[in-house]
């Protein structure tokens, strides 16, 4: 029976020279196979532009064990240690698993042959060596890597938003910036957050990061807004490879030294801009501690005050007999303390004053706001208004190009694929994953042209029914969370009444209420009120 003999194959780049290589070694091993009588060609495992210090990324040679293990091998040769593995503990591991199926591996130019018996010896010898030389390979191009920073080279694939990257160059691109400019006025000069903006991207159209899903994130916003490119300065090594053996990159935390240059290339903010962003979002994150949040998640947080001691009212979850959770709030000397006493060292520590549910707090503020007698019509004829105008107008006619351009470009990428997919250059499995991809953005572009196209019917909307959005008005008022937020500016409880002073008015209501009803059905009723 013949020997079934494979070859394997692989040079590291992906240039017209080393591909010629590449071809010449297939080439060498079909030649020397067939000089070998009693031995058969089963296949040649090429990979291409694929480095050897791990065996993750090579396609062919997994293909190559998978067969070996599947039985349909009986030895397998190759040029040299290197091109087999970089990885001494990599070129062990499988030329013994091979062995222990009865499969030889033969070093051609090495010398080796696995089935002898000083063969993993020397092989071992033998890849160590090439580990070795894998490592000041490393070395030097990551030196050369270096020099080429400092001259101000920019290393990183074609996916900084804003630019094109060609040669290591940096150029503007028009048309993203003018959305890098959005998002840096939205955030510096209207406030918004960074979920905020978006929702407000995704909302207008406008096409995330080409390396994104197909929708704006947060993340995208903020890594704009920190990306100290937008100003014309470039830090490199912000990312380092840890290991030359894996391959795995890790966030440069000091590991070794970066390389800043100012004014590097041309700007797409100014300065003065970049400066107050950044110092905006250091003042929102240091918002975000844990103390501050939790004490704003709800509208009165900061807001309640004792009357007896002064303290701060604090929110607190009771479980009630039958299971039911329902939210008080109580005084932070209480809750912390207890009823007022005298310690040990003859000080008072704790509060007498009472809890207060949440149920009732809401509705006296609801009954202050009803109060306030505001002009609900106005309010009504006001937000009218602005519906007509938003609903009169067509997206921006730059948004329906770019999405049509970007349709386009999709299409033909779908194309390039299936081309390649059948000049054998990916499997049939990277093709459908990249089809599947581009047919889901391609459908959300859709669905935003569609939608566009509507808007254009609505330009004659009518005024929306008055009567009908004053009652929303009322009762979004009278209900909004962020409406007690915004009129409240301070409550304070006391046993028998609570006094609620309201924000940019001269204007401080003192209530008395009682409660009834079941656990199920809980009412506060204004037993009587005065303005003080």
């Amino acid at each position: 029976m013949p020997l079934r003999v494979a070859a394997y194959c692989r040079v590291s780049t992906d240039r017209e020279d080393q591909a010629n290589s590449l071809a010449s070694q297939k080439t060498y091993f079909a030649d020397y196979i067939q000089k070998h009588s009693g031995w058969v060609l089963t296949e040649i495992y090429p990979d291409e532009g694929i480095s050897g210090t791990t065996t993750r990324r090579r396609e062919q040679f997994n293909r190559m064990i998978a067969d070996a293990e599947a039985g349909e091998l009986d030895l397998i040769l190759t040029k040299e240690v290197s091109r087999f593995a970089r990885n001494t503990v990599d070129a062990l591991e499988y030329t013994r698993r091979l062995k222990r199926l009865g499969i030889g591996v033969i070093f051609l130019n090495d010398n080796i042959d696995t089935r002898a018996g000083d063969g993993e010896l020397r092989l071992t010898i033998m890849a160590s060596m090439a580990q070795e030389e894998s490592r000041k390979t490393s070395e030097r191009v990551k030196w050369g890597q270096k020099r080429r920073m400092e001259a101000g080279v920019v290393f990183g694939n074609n996916g900084i938003y804003g630019f094109d990257l060609t040669n290591g160059q940096l150029t503007v691109k028009a048309d993203e910036a003018e959305v890098v400019r959005h998002i840096y006025h939205k955030f510096l000069h209207e406030g918004k957050g960074t979920h905020v903006i978006a929702r407000e991207l995704y909302e207008e159209g406008i096409l995330p990061p080409k390396s994104s899903t197909g929708k704006w994130s947060c993340v995208m916003v903020r890594r704009i807004l920190r990306n100290e490119k937008y100003v014309g300065d470039v830090l490199q090594k912000k990312f380092i490879t840890l290991d030359y053996l894996t391959h795995k990159k890790a966030e440069n935390k000091g590991q070794e030294e970066q390389i800043l240059l100012k004014d590097h290339h041309e700007a797409i903010i100014d300065r003065p801009t970049w400066d107050a962003v950044q110092t905006e979002l250091a003042r929102r994150a240091g918002k975000q501690t844990d103390a501050s949040k939790y004490s704003n998640r709800y509208w009165c947080s900061g807001k309640l005050r004792c009357g007896i001691c002064g303290s701060r009212f604090v929110p607190r979850l009771t479980k009630r007999q039958n299971g039911d959770i329902y939210k008080i709030w109580g005084c932070h000397s209480r809750v912390h303390g207890g009823r007022r006493k005298q310690n040990s060292q003859g000080d008072y520590v704790g509060c007498d004053m009472r809890m207060v549910n949440d149920k009732s707090l809401t509705a006296c503020v609801q009954f202050v706001l009803q109060q306030l007698d505001l002009d609900y019509d106005a309010l009504a004829r006001e937000v009218a208004a602005e519906i007509q105008k938003v609903t009169a107008c067509l997206p921006p006619e730059r948004n329906i190009s770019r999405l049509q351009t970007r349709q386009a470009e999709l299409e033909q990428r779908k194309e390039r694929g299936m081309d390649a997919y059948f000049a054998g250059d990916i499997t049939k499995e990277e093709m459908l994953e990249m089809k599947a991809k581009y047919n889901e953005e391609l459908e959300r572009i859709n669905v935003l042209l569609l939608k566009q196209a509507d808007s254009a019917h609505t330009q004659a909307a009518q005024i929306p029914n008055l009567p009908a959005l004053v009652r929303t008005i009322r009762e979004s008022v009278t209900r909004s969370e962020e409406v007690f937020d915004a009129v409240v500016e301070e409550v304070v409880v006391d046993q028998d009444h609570i006094t609620i002073k309201v924000r940019c008015l001269p204007l401080t209501f003192r209530l008395w209420y009682t409660t009834g009803g079941t656990r199920e059905n809980y009412t506060t009723n204004i037993e009587r009120w005065e303005v003080v």
